[in-house]
């Protein structure tokens, strides 16, 4: 492995922006329960950050200045197929990704392409019980499998967020299970011959036109331990997850004769990432992802180059691998690639990603027509809510309930049904009042409580109605509530300052005199 040039040179080129938000707010349809006052919203591009995408996916593609092998590389996909329509301008979705790969190999057919996922590509959403994935999550997780050997992923590391699901193929007798794809982990061990162990490593021999001799790349997997509130899920699925910097060195002398590049790819964090490239000389590059899903630059620790895989595959990261006449790899290159609506949806992934989503509506409006059957039966003997609705607010509150009307907030939900995401748990959230609060629960049980409502901000309104003088509201600390929904991963145009305006507020009662204090 000595003979091997450590020269590895650096050119990152960051493609994606580090703001800070904005909910999914398109000038959507309405319900008919959200059919009145929705005169004079504000067109939601001028709250961008930046212009709507220009150029051609040849824009996107950038030069070709001779390298031999492309390793593309992505992570935290988490069971989802589809782009996140989140932002005003959405990223992402494995047809946009397909579609980029097709590009990139018509424009360097002489460039072998490999892919590889750092983890956490399957959904873990557990259902009620806590004991077994919800089956919209393991469904999605069935796609996420079938679309992969479609789209030729070479490569995935599980994490032990990824156990849950890979449990169920990592047997004898599964009858669904990856085909092109090499599931691996060095570290990720089954305890007992119920399941199957994943390989530590997979050794891809490449080969290609620009290439003098094939070049062989180990790809080693690791995974960082559970926390302490998943260790027991993670025990329950058969598996036991052991010291990485051991699992990683002893896989890396197993390659030792056999691989003439080492890349390990890794769900670890950013401290772990770094101690392994300093206690291992033969690591040439690690592809990280971590819980956090943020993405530091690249950079050089010892020999190894490490780059990291962004979340949710919004930018597809590209690891450039360059050869000297003799085919020996003497450098790499890395960048990042944002996936917006430039790129051409690939149609065979696009059409795989349309079926995925019919069979993903028709279980979650199973299962919400169930959750809706259960909740009328338990409310009908609970008493009255903590929450009033804008309604009521609006009957004492009129100057800030017209505002309201006007806004975006009161029509969130549309959002949601135009994009099919009705019954997603990580969109509901923020187009909704109280979810996982005593409030919302889904479009079926619940459709009063739809929509960003006064008490969305201002917290449950019952205590105050009854008695409006002793004030039981609270004030939001404005940027800061807002940023509860408007975070960078979801909402990378917000900007406080723009988009206050927008719903301006105050307490117009108080201002009359009417003496109203609030409860801070």
């Amino acid at each position: 492995m000595h003979y091997r040039k450590r020269y590895l040179s650096l050119a990152v080129i960051v493609l994606f922006i580090a703001a800070a938000l904005a909910v999914d707010y398109l000038p959507m349809p309405l319900t008919q329960a959200q059919q009145k006052g929705v005169k004079g919203r504000t067109d939601r591009e001028k709250l961008a950050r930046k212009a709507k995408p220009s150029g051609t996916v040849t824009d996107r593609l950038d030069k070709d200045d001779g390298y031999g092998i492309g390793i593309f590389f992505s992570a935290t996909v988490h069971g989802n197929l589809e782009v996140c329509g989140c932002p005003i301008h959405p990223l992402g979705g494995v047809a946009r990704r397909a579609g980029y790969l097709k590009a990139f190999a018509e424009r360097s057919p002489g460039v072998a392409i490999l892919q590889v996922d750092a983890g956490n590509i399957f959904s873990d959403e557990r259902d009620d019980s806590d004991k077994n994935l919800r089956q919209d999550a393991r469904l999605m997780n069935d796609w996420i499998v079938r679309a992969d050997d479609v789209l030729g992923l070479d490569v995935v590391n599980l994490s032990y967020k990824d156990i849950d699901y890979a449990a169920s193929f990592l047997k004898p007798d599964a009858t669904l299970k990856p085909g092109k794809s090499a599931v691996i982990s060095s570290n990720i061990r089954a305890v007992d011959g119920a399941h199957l162990s994943p390989a530590p490593y997979v050794i891809r021999i490449v080969t290609g036109k620009r290439l003098a001799r094939p070049v062989r790349i180990a790809f080693i997997g690791v995974s960082d331990a559970a926390p302490d509130e998943m260790k027991d899920r993670v025990a329950a699925s058969g598996f036991v997850i052991n010291d990485p910097f051991e699992s990683v060195k002893a896989a890396l002398a197993e390659v030792a004769d056999k691989a003439d590049v080492n890349v390990v790819v890794s769900f670890l964090s950013l401290p772990r990432v770094n101690k392994l490239a300093r206690l291992n000389d033969d690591i040439d590059v690690i592809i990280n992802s971590d819980e956090t899903g943020l993405v530091p630059d690249p950079g050089q620790v010892n020999n190894a180059l490490i780059v990291f895989a962004a979340k949710e595959t919004k930018h597809l990261g590209e690891l450039r691998v360059y050869t000297d006449a003799d085919g020996v790899v003497d450098r790499f290159t890395a960048r990042y690639v944002e996936l917006d609506e430039v790129i051409p949806d690939e149609p065979g992934m696009a059409a795989i990603t349309a079926q995925a989503r019919r069979e993903i509506d028709e279980v979650q409006n199973r299962m919400a027509e169930a959750e809706a059957a259960v909740y009328s039966a338990s409310n009908s003997s609970n008493g009255r809510s903590q929450f009033v609705l804008s309604d009521t607010c609006g009957k004492c509150h009129q100057t800030e309930y017209a505002i309201w009307r006007k806004s975006l907030h009161s029509n969130a939900f549309a959002a949601l049904e135009t994009r099919r995401r009705t019954f997603d748990s990580a969109c509901i959230g923020c187009h909704s009042l109280g979810f996982q609060k005593q409030g919302f629960v889904n479009i079926k049980a619940t459709p009063h409580l739809a929509n960003v409502q006064c008490e969305s901000c201002h917290g449950p309104g019952a205590a105050h109605v009854a008695a409006p003088a002793a004030g039981n509201y609270k004030t939001p600390a404005r940027n800061a509530s807002c940023l509860v929904c408007h975070d960078r991963a979801n909402s990378p145009d917000f900007d406080f300052a723009k988009y206050w305006p927008v719903i301006a507020h105050s307490n117009s009662l108080k201002k009359k005199g009417k003496g109203l204090k609030s409860k801070v």
